[in-house]
């Protein structure tokens, strides 16, 4: 994620309150919170907005030609184009507002000490913990998100039966959802998204071996950011708030992308009595182009 901007400032009265070192400290410790946080932009590509203002953009759900032909003079190929299927999507403002009290600002510069910014990063908390429920699951009951798709809704998307009993199960059940992906002509390679508690069951040791779990499945495993390949979100739900189920996927931005209107900022206001109010906000969506490069594992037990 970049440095976050200086932007949103009433510059007559928010530079007499605050430094630049003030500020500094301030987006630093925001994007210090967040980082950890947000699977999902491990996983989807970034598509920039020009600016915040589109509240909607187009996506196009996409399908394949016909078949090739092999002749042999070549004069025998058609015409016909990809079907495109258009589609809506809201680009939602995610936001959590903070307040700086101006005695804690004094006391900060009086004392030398750094200012305290709890409210700033739990603040930021909220904010990463619902992008990261809007790209990993998208709208699902009890969390209303605009009726916004994500991964894990989204519609299309492969879906496969988990036959239980994990984690002895788990080799066969991650291998049939890649079978799923592979029919649908996506070769890889792949990611997988678990809640804790699947990731867990992973950690445990195949019988009679010194060998975990997540060591055998994790050379099916190598696309997103830094090449882990196996990421872990309590973001990732059911349609029905269900916890029991896994994603398989096949990230590139041909088939799902991050759309970006504005990127994770701080805005800060000062008021009459001088505190400073201050909100963590960010303009994104996820564009599922391809769903039928997800599966869904469901029926985890």
């Amino acid at each position: 994620m970049q440095t976050l901007r200086r932007v949103g400032m009433d510059i007559a009265a928010a530079q007499g309150r605050l430094t630049q070192e003030e500020v500094l400290y301030i987006d630093t410790r925001v994007v210090e919170t967040v980082n950890p946080l947000l699977i999902g932009r491990k996983l989807f590509p970034v598509f920039t907005l020009p600016h915040a203002g589109f509240m909607t953009v187009r996506g196009y759900k996409r399908t394949n030609m016909s078949a090739a032909r092999i002749s042999l003079y070549g004069e025998t190929g058609g015409k016909d184009r990809t079907e495109k299927a258009s589609f809506d999507i809201t680009v939602p403002v995610i936001d959590k507002e903070f307040e700086v009290m101006w005695r804690e600002l004094e006391a900060s510069r009086s004392n030398g000490v750094p200012l305290d910014l709890q409210d700033a990063e739990n603040a930021a908390r909220k904010v990463a913990e619902d992008e990261d429920k809007l790209l990993i699951t998208g709208e699902y009951t009890g969390f209303r998100a605009l009726g916004v798709e994500g991964l894990a809704t989204s519609t299309g998307r492969n879906t496969k039966a988990s036959a239980g009993a994990w984690p002895a199960n788990a080799l066969t059940d991650l291998s049939a959802a890649i079978a799923e992906l592979e029919t649908d002509g996506h070769m890889g390679p792949y990611a997988c998204v678990l809640r804790s508690a699947w990731a867990a069951k992973l950690r445990a040791l195949v019988s009679n071996t010194a060998v975990k779990w997540i060591e055998v499945i994790k050379d099916l495993f190598t696309a997103g950011i830094g090449g882990n390949g196996v990421y872990v979100s309590d973001s990732l739900f059911t349609s029905t708030a269900a916890t029991t189920s896994a994603l398989v996927l096949e990230p590139s931005q041909e088939n799902f992308e991050l759309i970006v209107g504005r990127d994770l900022e701080v805005r800060k206001q000062e008021d009459v009595r001088g505190n400073l109010k201050c909100v963590v906000r960010e303009v994104v969506a996820p564009r599922i182009k391809r769903p039928t490069s997800i599966c869904e594992l469901t029926g985890l037990t």
